[in-house]
């Protein structure tokens, strides 16, 4: 039996599983970017200029944060990027007093919440009419475009090429009706892209859906699952088995 994974590590990989998805947002659209400085990643995405759910920064050395800060902003003004995050971590009170200053706005507050896959109990019952099936990064971004309301330069303009997103889907006949993405980093699986459309909501799809990838992780020898849960995405990740850890910040700047 695997040695269970404390309260802190749990915490760190559900921070660090942010670095995946600035990575795969840097790589999934044929003009974006991905820079790379010692302790910072951040994706650049010309295509979504507009969102900064693509276009962020993760850092794990404040310091570097601080002497990357005029860079990063001339970089993202170079490539048309209007608006773009910093992912803060509740924990960094001076990061985020620092991009305050400079004109970022405090944006969303998503949870940070991970478990370990060994606690993963019996999934629930598979939705009726609905059946699994492999689906590809297109047919996601567009089904994350409806879920949360995007337009063009959503999903499908930023995330819809081949990545390290592990996409799984769920299929109402031969339409795709929700999609769960997940990205292996060492021992942990960073779930990204939940989606369910509005004329598949209510349906159990997303729960029953991330169950079963979770349960891949599981099966593939991974022990831990992290994700950065919204508000009313928070209770279907805790009735799966996912601890509340704290929370990391989205500091935006928009011009």
């Amino acid at each position: 039996m695997s040695p269970r994974v404390d309260e802190q590590e749990l915490r760190r990989r559900a921070i660090e599983g942010v670095r995946d998805e600035v990575e795969a947002f840097g790589s999934g659209a044929a003009d974006s970017i991905v820079f790379r400085r010692e302790g910072l990643i951040a994706s650049v995405v010309p295509a979504a200029p507009r969102r900064s759910l693509f276009n962020g920064v993760f850092y794990t050395d404040p310091v570097a944060l601080a002497g990357e800060v005029d860079s990063l902003e001339a970089l993202y003004e170079s490539h048309g990027v209007r608006a773009w995050t910093v992912w803060v971590p509740d924990s960094d009170r001076e990061s985020a007093r620092l991009l305050a200053a400079r004109g970022h706005a405090l944006d969303a507050e998503p949870r940070a919440m991970a478990m370990e896959l060994a606690d993963l109990g019996a999934g629930p019952p598979a939705p009726a009419g609905i059946d699994p099936g492999p689906i590809g990064a297109d047919a996601c971004a567009e089904l994350n475009d409806l879920a949360y309301g995007y337009g063009a330069d959503g999903f499908r303009a930023g995330l819809a090429g081949e990545t390290s997103i592990r996409w799984h889907g769920a299929f109402d006949g031969v339409a795709p009706a929700g999609c769960v993405g997940a990205i292996d980093t060492g021992e942990d699986c960073c779930v990204t892209g939940v989606a369910t459309p509005p004329e598949h909501r209510g349906r159990g799809i997303a729960s029953w859906l991330l169950w079963r990838a979770l349960a891949d992780a599981r099966e593939r020898g991974l022990a831990t699952a992290s994700l950065q849960a919204t508000r009313a995405g928070a209770p279907l990740y805790e009735r799966l088995g996912f601890r509340d850890l704290g929370f990391i910040e989205m500091w935006e700047l928009r011009r």
